[in-house]
């Protein structure tokens, strides 16, 4: 497919990430290419991805899933739940298009958290960027994640109530563009970081690492969390401004 005819195809989709798919051809995404760029230096550089098996929630375009496979990411299985599931949505075949024009061998299901489950499969690495707030029930979605996890888990997703040393969770609600041609109302959570490190805990994790969104502050976090299995190389990445909620003096 020549660039013209991809151009002509690209344009047949709407897009939630800007995709390099050739030097001059960009996805015209909501989310900016420079954006994505960084979000993923900050998710991904202290990690080793060479031969590891990446699952993808809420993968959207599948622009961090997409990285995972640059990155030497032996499997990837891009997931998401309301953006490819809605009436009207077409961001799962746009996902798909995209993977195939780059030639890449990205595995995409349409995916409710909430019904992950060790059948499902394990992964080293999952992913859930701009989670809780597509969330509505969260603590059963991150059981979920818990259960194909066996070594690590990242989190990104909105915050609220940082200046409050309880554990909080705010109920939040936002419109955004996945569904039909006017986009839909979406009900989700912002947690502040005590309440994270808790529920982390509480799944099992041992070691849980924290750093604000490398733009916009801590208004979004980053949250990586270990499980006892894991192996301790696997902290060596993680300097500043990575912090670690588990051990803070450490």
């Amino acid at each position: 497919m020549n660039e013209a005819e991809l151009r002509s195809a690209m344009g047949a989709h709407r897009w939630l990430q800007s995709l390099r798919l050739r030097d001059t051809l960009l996805t015209p995404g909501l989310k900016s290419e420079a954006q994505l760029r960084e979000e993923e230096a900050a998710l991904f550089d202290p990690l080793n991805l060479a031969g590891a098996d990446v699952l993808e929630v809420g993968a959207a375009n599948g622009a961090f899933s997409l990285a995972a496979l640059r990155r030497g990411a032996r499997r990837v299985l891009a997931t998401d739940h309301l953006p490819w599931t809605l009436p009207g949505s077409d961001a799962l075949s746009a996902t798909q298009w995209a993977a195939h024009a780059l030639g890449a061998p990205l595995e995409t299901r349409a995916q409710d958290p909430r019904e992950l489950s060790a059948a499902f499969g394990s992964f080293h690495l999952v992913l859930a960027t701009a989670c809780f707030e597509q969330w509505f029930n969260p603590i059963l979605a991150l059981r979920g994640l818990r259960s194909v996890t066996n070594r690590i888990l990242l989190l990104e997703t909105m915050q609220d109530a940082l200046a409050d040393a309880r554990p909080i969770m705010m109920a939040q609600s936002h419109h955004a563009p996945i569904g039909g041609v006017q986009g839909s109302w979406v009900a989700g959570w912002a947690p502040n970081p005590p309440l994270m490190l808790q529920l982390l805990i509480d799944l099992g994790f041992d070691r849980i690492l924290y750093r604000n969104h490398p733009s916009l502050g801590s208004a979004r976090g980053i949250y990586a969390a270990l499980l006892p299995e894991a192996p301790d190389g696997l902290l060596a990445g993680f300097a500043a401004p990575w912090a670690n909620l588990t051990h803070p003096q450490g």
